[in-house]
């Protein structure tokens, strides 16, 4: 029998999200189920097998790769999902042999926020871009990197951890535990913790042109810009593609880092990068874990 679909799963802390599509990538049906992550890994991985089975439905049968995309270090080679931080119990379990055994078709698992740079490279704002950086700014801050159109993933699986960029010698204390990272100074919960208030508040503030709000935004955009400076510095891309929660400012974020941007980086490669909304939106890591199947 042809086997005529492929099959996506995002992993994530609070959800599972999973995808039946074609082989040119087209989403046919899709579903979402609690990851229970406190129930530890096994009942996750039960959950994960579970959600495909019910998102292929009678079509089970022609679907020939799974792509699973999973937080934290992933070493892509063994299929082997190392150290999640929201997913408790989780120790380099191999997901990957895990779900050949029961479903005997090639799987493929990745670092969720790689599948993200992966998706917008195929169907987003990275499409004939040989060079960019994918930073996802939420709750935290991930990335992903590419370079001639490819994933770069490092020596064991580590690369594209922007959030973990030292930008000050002191400072707030990042979610990893060190001083001074990107992630604990620009990131969602940094927000809060600086301002008293979420970045979905001070949108909506800056919507309504509040001043207070203008001013936080100033003020993030140019930590963000300082992060991102480094970025250009060391890999010159074509494209910085920001994506997560706080990318939903869309302008009233992204033309103030542009100015921060200047002011940091090289004029040289400065010259040459973009700062560019992502696309894809909540539907990244999921179209990113089923672009894992399309090579």
């Amino acid at each position: 029998m042809t086997k005529k679909y492929v099959i996506g799963v995002d992993l994530g802390g609070t959800k599972i999200a999973a995808g039946l599509a074609t082989k040119t990538g087209k989403i046919i049906n899709e579903l979402e189920i609690l990851t229970e992550a406190k129930e530890g890994h096994k009942e996750v991985i039960n959950r994960i097998i579970e959600s495909i089975y019910a998102v292929a439905g009678k079509k089970i049968k022609q679907v020939g790769k799974i792509g699973v995309g999973a937080p934290g270090t992933v070493d892509y080679k063994e299929g082997r999902v190392l150290y999640p931080p929201n997913l408790p119990g989780w120790k380099e379990i191999n997901l990957r042999d895990l779900l050949k055994k029961e479903f005997h078709v090639p799987v493929y698992v990745d670092n969720d926020a790689n599948c993200a740079a992966l998706a917008e490279a195929k169907f987003g704002a990275g499409q004939n871009i040989s060079n960019f950086v994918y930073v996802t700014i939420s709750t935290g801050i991930g990335g992903g990197i590419v370079i001639n159109k490819k994933i770069y993933r490092g020596t064991i699986g580590a690369a594209g951890e922007i959030g973990h960029i030292s930008i000050q010698r002191e400072g707030k204390t990042c979610s990893c535990g060190q001083i001074g990272h990107f992630e604990g100074l620009a990131a969602g919960g940094a927000i809060n913790q600086q301002y008293g208030v979420s970045p979905i508040e001070v949108h909506e503030a800056a919507q309504r042109k509040k001043r207070w709000a203008f001013k936080i935004i100033n003020e993030l955009a140019d930590t963000i810009g300082l992060g991102f400076a480094n970025i250009v510095n060391i890999l010159n891309p074509e494209l910085i593609i920001v994506g997560g929660g706080i990318s939903n400012m869309g302008e009233l974020l992204l033309q103030p880092i542009r100015f921060a941007l200047r002011k940091y980086a090289l004029p040289l490669p400065y010259s040459s990068v973009k700062i560019v909304r992502a696309k894809l939106g909540t539907k990244a890591g999921l179209k990113g874990a089923i672009a894992l199947c399309l090579k």
